[in-house]
């Protein structure tokens, strides 16, 4: 037994002696890095430290990460396959601006079209693609000879393109290409007429070598979306940015197109009795805590829970800012808001989405007889996206609307929140029904002579019919 001990106990010592020798060597090459090798890893740490190196959107991407999911197709337990994707978009305004609340609004709207546009590019994006690369060399040793016929005759003389011989095309190249590969400072000289046009033809015949390349990529891609809902959404600054970053974690599946479908086919019975949920109150954050407030701040988009009852509800967020403390500008606020809100609910049925981009890349290189060489780039990109969504919304109402002085901006902001059910668009169905009928005045029951249904009392605040019995 006391052998046994004193193995475990040498091999310790032997392992500890491994771990020194270990972590001596890794110090020992960390001192003989080179220099260059050295420069960069510090370059590399102060990126870190400094937030160069934070990717937009990033709280999304820890979200599905911590939600155990991947940006694109994923898959439930059963087999179930469903498709993940964050959008982002900055803030325009500055933190401090009285449309800081609106300008995030407009952020979230573009981010969850962000996340959109991820599914729609995935089901099939139209691709072009022109690839250009040019090197023209240009050597001469000796006296120059006499040329003989068109050969030497200036380019304007040649009727032809093609008659022209391979120097000649050549000159036509170099001359077009002037003001890309002559310097500024040569430029300014030429301009302010302390270099001759002979200089500069000079300055262009020492060049030996031309290089270009040009890149053309052009996207087209266009889809319906239906049913893709937010499941998560979030703004933040990240160290060193000066701009406020929302991001939006979407989702869809065969199953959320369903459901949205029936939304739109009046196939209610689809979206009820599902397993229960949380009541709705405790899905949306209060505002009369800090936390609660934060939250709801920070909150954008259209969610599908599953509430007390087990049906299917959508939450629509949104939000403005109040411009003025007078009660019409918070009035006007709420009601803008709310216009928001339901259309958010109509996108999440269906939206019509068409995506078009280019990019445009371009550098070159010129080489003087001296040795110098000068290099040239250029660099255009354009991105157009459109939505469009329409459709008719009943059943719908306000669930909560709050207002308070925005955390970031310090001015007063409006928050809505709608909600839709099924049973909430049945009974407006139903309501639609009934007030489509015109009333039958019944023997006996004639209202009072001079009755009009302005002349009840005024009272603010007063409360009437709400007992259950009376609905």
């Amino acid at each position: 037994m006391m052998l046994c001990i004193k193995k475990i106990e040498d091999i310790k010592k032997i392992f500890a002696i491994i771990l020194v020798v270990a972590i001596s060597s890794n110090a020992l090459a960390q001192a003989e890095e080179d220099p260059e090798t050295a420069a960069a890893r510090a370059l590399f740490e102060s990126s870190k430290s400094s937030g160069a190196s934070s990717i937009a959107g990033g709280a999304c991407v820890k979200y599905i990460e911590k939600k155990n999911m991947t940006k694109g197709q994923n898959f439930k337990p059963n087999g179930d396959a469903y498709f993940i994707s964050i959008g982002t978009n900055e803030i325009k305004a500055p933190i401090k601006s009285i449309s800081y609340a609106v300008s995030a609004m407009n952020a979230s709207i573009l981010a969850q079209l962000d996340a959109k546009k991820a599914l729609v590019e995935s089901m099939g994006t139209e691709m072009a693609s022109d690839i250009l690369s040019t090197t023209i060399q240009k050597f001469s040793e000796g006296k120059k000879p006499e040329f003989i016929g068109m050969a030497d005759k200036p380019a304007k003389e040649i009727p032809n393109y093609e008659d022209m011989s391979t120097y000649q095309k050549t000159q036509v190249y170099v001359n077009q290409q002037l003001d890309k590969y002559i310097d500024p400072e040569t430029k300014d000289a030429i301009n302010s007429g302390a270099m001759s046009a002979r200089d500069a033809e000079d300055k262009i015949k020492e060049i030996i070598n031309q290089s270009s390349f040009k890149d053309a990529i052009k996207t087209k891609a266009s889809g319906s979306v239906r049913g893709m809902k937010t499941i998560y959404s979030n703004f933040s600054v990240n160290k060193g940015a000066n701009q406020t970053i929302v991001c939006s974690v979407g989702v869809w599946s065969d199953k959320l197109a369903a459901q949205t479908d029936a939304m739109v086919t009046g196939d209610y019975s689809k979206l009820k009795n599902l397993k229960k949920g949380k009541p709705l109150r405790d899905v949306v954050p209060s505002a009369e805590s800090f936390e609660g407030f934060s939250n709801l701040v920070g909150t954008f988009g259209t969610f599908m829970v599953r509430d007390e009852k087990g049906q299917m509800t959508v939450l629509s967020y949104a939000q403005e800012g109040i411009k003025t403390n007078s009660a019409a500008s918070a009035r006007i606020a709420f009601e803008n808001a709310k216009t928001r809100a339901r259309r958010g609910i109509i996108q999440l049925r269906e939206e019509n989405i068409t995506i078009a981009g280019s990019i445009e890349k371009e550098e070159s290189t010129s080489e003087s007889a001296d040795g110098m060489i000068d290099y040239y780039s250029k660099e255009k990109s354009e991105s157009r996206l459109q939505a469009t969504a329409s459709g008719t919304l009943k059943g719908d109402y306000e669930f909560k609307r709050w207002q308070n002085i925005h955390p970031q901006s310090g001015y007063p902001v409006a928050g809505i929140v709608m909600a839709w059910t099924p049973s909430g668009a049945e009974q407006m169905d139903k309501a639609a029904q009934t007030l489509s009928k015109s009333p039958k005045q019944e023997s006996g029951n004639k209202p009072p002579v001079g009755y009009s249904p302005s002349d009840s009392d005024y009272n603010s605040g007063s409360s009437a019919g709400d007992d259950e019995e009376d609905f």
